[in-house]
């Protein structure tokens, strides 16, 4: 199996990564919205080349947004949840017709450099404080939508068409409106449904998902239903602060791993 040379030569450690990657994405859904769930990729890199790696988790994300629109379907912007789901469509087209000109190496570097930067506007965001409240935020986003929506959520698109990393721009677009936190993690959780229902032709077209790919998300199945328990435990009794902190820590390290493999 191309791609898979790692399940033979160390079934264990390919196992732990696989299991790790997919607690990571389920995790990330069900307790605070998807948009850490970028780190799935970035982990899953370590035994598989992007493109396989794509199709082996597109499936389970898909699975695992099922479970967790079922559990937070209540909470949810529809306002928002328009605008989101139509430019991050169209981004997603737009990676579709660029994706056969981006090599393994640059789906590698292009995922390091949107988690470092990632992290890396989280630790400013912390350090350097403007004195804006969230209201005044949450209004001046507002009167921008129409610039911030095709700019941030096309961005989402296309970055979760190439590298299943578009809850970053996403949540870049959604967090400074200042929602409820349940309308937070409702609305992105039916955004992120919608666009991994939207690729999935569009996967087939490029041969993404094969026997091999599926036969391996099969096997991490029941992964799915630990991580979203487990989400949503910390969701109940890990305060925002603390995990996003170690978060976007480990997100930083592995980063800077996937630069440095790419360079």
């Amino acid at each position: 199996m191309p791609g898979f040379d790692l399940l033979h030569d160390t079934p264990v450690y390919f196992a732990a990564i696989c299991i790790l990657s997919v607690i990571a994405v389920s995790v990330s859904k069900s307790g605070f919205g998807g948009a850490l769930g970028a780190m799935s990729m970035p982990i899953m890199l370590f035994v598989l080349p992007p493109k396989t790696a794509l199709g082996v988790l597109l499936p389970l994300f898909l699975l695992t947004d099922v479970w967790v629109v079922y559990l937070w379907r209540n909470w949810l912007n529809r306002r928002f949840l328009l605008l989101m789901c139509g430019f991050g469509i169209v981004g997603q087209i737009v990676g579709w017709l660029l994706f056969d000109y981006l090599s393994d190496r640059i789906l590698t570097g292009s995922i390091g450099v949107v988690g470092m930067l990632t992290a890396l506007n989280y630790a400013r965001q912390i350090v350097f404080l403007d004195g804006e409240t969230g209201g005044e935020t949450a209004a001046r986003m507002t009167r921008r939508i129409w610039v911030r929506a095709p700019a941030w959520c096309g961005l989402s698109g296309l970055a979760s068409f190439v590298s299943l990393s578009g809850g970053i721009p996403a949540q870049i677009f959604l967090l400074p409106h200042a929602l409820a936190r349940q309308s937070f993690v409702g609305t992105m959780s039916v955004y992120f449904f919608v666009i991994n229902l939207a690729k999935l032709p569009f996967y087939t077209d490029l041969d993404l998902i094969s026997r091999d790919t599926a036969l391996l998300s099969l096997w991490l199945l029941p992964v799915i239903p630990f991580g979203v328990f487990l989400g949503r435990w910390l969701n109940k009794v890990m305060s925002d602060r603390i995990f996003y902190h170690f978060s976007h820590a480990i997100l930083f390290l592995m980063s800077a791993k996937l630069i440095y493999d790419a360079v």
